[in-house]
């Protein structure tokens, strides 16, 4: 916890203290109601279970689990208070029996309670009391109104606590999290209200639900499955590619280091960022299949082994455009071999015409390659490296890049370091995110 920043030490501990007042206030409320109390343990025990079961998301900050179908179902049948008990308890139990921070549990259980107190708040306002869910146009307004604050609320209170812990732009958290986790909480909200319509008819059938419920878990399970085994085989490929060659093993990552160092000395976008590293990590993956003479040849390469050689950043931008998590990065790595003059190849770009990334990535990738050592020579110092950057400045590199690149290293102490990406969101933080 001392490792946080104030800021997520304080939201912490601001959105803990709001949760105990929402809690402390419901047991007042339910009193000794005993059924109440019954309704709000056994809600309370279902939703336990099912966070037990949670899915981690591609990426390593967030998990979600199905149990907000539950807490949409108590919202739609149950008093706040109920709500809130039945949340807050379920919340306490599922994250007992995970093996996380004490923090990170209290801000789950904290936010998670806190979300679903608004969104009971927003129903029970602006819903008809005991009236048929779609009996009337308020009924069906405050079901729209409830699901979308549900999901706004749990978003960004999940995002700025990212935002704070990793020092990411909230906008960027929030954008990231956003494109996954949208039509997966549709799903639940939809379920939430088909349980809420089977308990009004008999409370036995809700049973009936289990297998939808289910079948979501497991499919979006499958989903983050297929995502994370698609960054892994790349990841591998590119290791295969840097081992090949003990001279530059790790070439890929420091080039990757290197040009997000140098991006967020432009002040990029955050997600241009994250593009630019990604891509940069990947911008030898054409080199997989490329023949051990052309590799770790020590002498010059004939024509036709120089045109194998520079086909390599066009094969690398083929396999990575069929990856829909990497495609934005494609172009960058297809044009990493550009000249600022149009001497560079696969396209002969000239100027600003060639991708600002793979201008980034140009220089990182030239400056890591002439410090390491090859077989056909040893390396270059940092000064000579960077004299040599300055040489060819205007002719092979962006003069702009350049010029950022050695400032960024001048200003940099040590060897960069990586820096942790954020995942996308939904309804908890997982124990590998950073705070």
């Amino acid at each position: 916890m001392s490792k946080l920043p104030w800021k997520a030490r304080t939201y912490i501990f601001l959105l803990t203290a709001l949760m105990a007042s929402a809690v402390f206030i419901s047991i007042l409320l339910i009193g000794s109601n005993f059924t109440l109390w019954i309704v709000s343990l056994g809600a309370a025990g279902v939703i336990a279970a099912l966070d037990h079961f949670s899915v981690r998301q591609f990426g390593v900050q967030i998990e979600v689990s199905v149990s907000n179908a539950i807490k949409f179902a108590t919202v739609l049948l149950f008093p706040t208070p109920v709500v809130v008990i039945s949340i807050f308890g379920g919340t306490v139990l599922g994250e007992v029996f995970l093996h996380r921070a004490w923090f990170k549990k209290i801000f789950n259980v904290s936010a998670m309670t806190l979300t679903w107190v608004i969104t009971g708040w927003v129903y029970s306002s602006l819903s008809t009391p005991s009236g048929d869910y779609f009996g009337s146009f308020i009924n069906v307004f405050a079901l729209i109104m409830s699901s979308l604050t549900a999901y706004v609320i749990n978003t960004s209170l999940v995002c700025l606590v990212i935002s704070f812990a990793a020092r990411l732009p909230f906008l960027y958290v929030l954008k990231q999290n956003s494109k996954v986790s949208a039509w997966h909480e549709a799903s639940l909200f939809t379920l939430g209200l088909f349980l809420a319509v089977l308990w009004r008819f008999n409370p036995l059938s809700v049973a009936l639900a289990a297998l939808p419920l289910l079948v979501v878990r497991n499919s979006y399970q499958t989903a983050n499955y297929l995502r994370n085994q698609t960054q892994d085989a790349l990841r591998a490929l590119v290791r295969v590619v840097d081992e090949r060659d003990h001279h530059t093993l790790n070439h890929s990552e420091l080039v990757s280091q290197y040009s997000r160092m140098v991006a967020e000395n432009l002040d990029l976008p955050q997600e241009d960022i994250e593009t630019i590293a990604s891509a940069a990590l990947l911008h030898d993956l054409g080199k997989v299949g490329m023949a051990d003479d052309i590799l770790f040849g020590t002498k010059g390469l004939t024509l036709e082994q120089r045109k194998s050689a520079e086909d390599h950043a066009q094969v690398g931008a083929m396999l990575l455009s069929k990856f829909p998590l990497f495609d934005r990065g494609s172009i960058l790595v297809r044009h990493h071999h550009e000249h600022f003059d149009g001497n560079g190849y696969p396209d002969g770009l000239q100027g600003e015409l060639i991708p600002l990334g793979s201008r980034i990535i140009s220089v990182a990738d030239a400056y890591q390659a002439m410090t390491e050592n090859r077989t056909y020579r040893p390396a270059l110092t940092p000064e000579q490296a960077i004299a040599r950057l300055k040489e060819a400045s205007g002719a092979q590199f962006d003069p702009q890049i350049v010029e950022t690149f050695i400032q960024a290293l001048a200003r940099t102490s040590t060897d960069p370091t990586p820096l942790a990406t954020p995942a996308s969101s939904s309804t908890s933080l997982a124990e590998s995110q950073s705070t």
